[in-house]
């Protein structure tokens, strides 16, 4: 099946976060911590203007969509592209959608854990590096290729700018990056030592790299 690989447009976008709800559904403690309501349809709108908010104001963000001849959605990715120029740039802190108190607190504390292995990779490599945020598939046209090829564009500009690039992977889903050349580093549990928050779901990635092409 033929597949490209396009920039997204701010009109994709409901339908690129529908195929983030649709692949993680309930199974991605990370995901529902940041996307308390993402199977209702307020939550999805929601999320969608988070998507193009973010697209409009982040230049180093690059939201990928993978279709098919008649034009269909089947997957998406988010690549963020930095150069030296961000050299010292964190990346933005993960919005959550929590209405107030603890949950709140909770979503807040754990997106500030998330990002830090993002800035460490920007300031260990000068503020040239390619990394991978998201990259799902919907469910409906998964085993077909859609994720390589994502993952094909990202290594492919990567390559491009000679610059090196990383992917936060599911602890699962490691294995088709390292079918492109990444290379396995870590897993990182993405959870609070302090006690009030015993019992609350946490999250864990995987954490790969790809030297740059020499």
């Amino acid at each position: 099946m033929p597949i490209k690989v396009l920039e997204a447009e701010d009109g994709d976008m409901d339908r690129l976060f529908e195929i983030c709800s649709l692949a993680f559904n309930t199974n991605e403690p990370l995901w529902e911590i940041f996307w308390p309501k993402h199977l209702l349809e307020s939550g999805r709108k929601q999320g969608a203007e988070r998507m193009r908010e973010t697209r409009r104001t982040d230049p180093s963000t690059k939201y990928m969509k993978a279709v098919d001849e008649a034009g269909t959605i089947m997957g998406m990715a988010k690549w963020n592209i930095h150069d030296s120029k961000a050299a010292k740039t964190d990346v933005p802190k993960v919005a959550n959608y929590w209405d107030q108190g603890e949950d709140l607190e909770y979503s807040t504390a754990i997106g500030e854990i998330f990002s830090v292995e993002r800035n460490e990779a920007i300031r260990r490599t000068g503020g040239n590096v390619i990394i991978l945020d998201i990259c799902v598939v919907d469910p409906a046209y998964q085993r077909k290729g859609v994720g390589h090829a994502l993952v094909n564009w990202g290594t492919a500009k990567a390559d491009e700018l000679g610059i090196e690039a990383t992917v936060e992977s599911s602890v699962y889903g490691k294995g088709l990056y390292e079918q492109h050349g990444y290379v396995f580093v870590k897993d990182i549990a993405v959870r609070l030592p302090d006690k009030k928050w015993e019992g609350r779901p946490y999250g864990a990635i995987a954490w790969l790299e790809r030297p740059k092409k020499q």
